[in-house]
């Protein structure tokens, strides 16, 4: 592993002549519910990209800790930034690891929101139209066989996340409670949903335990040793 922030120039110009992709974590500093802590997303991201980069030599970026909460805004603690912030941003960041020779760029994200992966995705596109690199937009909840999860349809604190901080950082996990999915119009815009999301959990953390988050976390670093052979693939490349 390669860690970009503790490396001299020297030391990183003479490391590209081996690796040129770098990972560079995502996450959010949001409420997760009353047993986890706010950095939940970024954590995740973090640990999942520090093996990978371990196993496979790869440059390590210090992650971006914030990124676009809507549903959790109104939460203590929950910190967020616009979406054209976080497109802007990751796009100045995606062009300057270019320009400084890492020529594949793996964004790994903690956090999934729409508005938060659509501003990444955007980013990534209005990078690679500026210079010739590969860029790709990984979240870790694509990564995860939902199949194999007790709880239907969980989510936000519930019993993956729990599970996974478990394994990460049990000790900032304070207990499992209760699940609590909250019901919200379908279509229709809000300018606050505070009222409607309970403790903030979309899931059930009960059944999470820490055998249930080595079985997630191993999805999602197999899932991006897989994102990262499309990555540096020439399948792709424009005969």
């Amino acid at each position: 592993m390669r860690l970009l922030q503790e490396m001299s120039w020297p030391e990183i110009e003479e490391a590209q002549k081996e690796c040129r992709t770098v990972i560079l974590p995502v996450g959010a500093i949001e409420e997760h519910g009353p047993h986890l802590p706010t950095i939940t997303d970024t954590v995740q991201a973090m640990e999942v990209a520090r093996v990978v980069a371990e196993e496979k030599g790869l440059f390590l970026a210090p992650p971006l800790y914030y990124g676009v909460c809507r549903s959790t805004r109104a939460f203590p603690g929950t910190i967020t930034v616009g979406h054209d912030a976080l497109r802007a941003y990751a796009k100045d960041l995606l062009v300057s690891f270019a320009d400084s020779g890492l020529s594949r760029v793996m964004i790994l994200t903690g956090h999934a929101g729409g508005q938060h992966m659509a501003a990444l995705e955007e980013a990534g596109q209005m990078a690679v139209e500026e210079r010739d690199f590969r860029v790709s937009v990984v979240s870790l909840f694509d990564l995860i066989d939902f199949s194999a999860v007790e709880t239907p349809h969980d989510g936000h604190a519930g019993e993956v996340e729990t599970s996974l901080m478990m394994v990460i950082r049990p000790d900032l996990v304070k207990g499992r409670p209760d699940g609590h999915f909250p019901r919200r119009p379908r279509f229709m815009i809000m300018k606050d949903v505070r009222h409607l999301m309970g403790n903030g959990i979309m899931g059930n953390p009960q059944p999470a335990s820490p055998e249930k988050g080595r079985k997630y976390f191993q999805m999602a670093v197999d899932g991006v040793k897989a994102a990262l052979e499309e990555l540096e693939s020439e399948e792709w490349t424009k005969k």
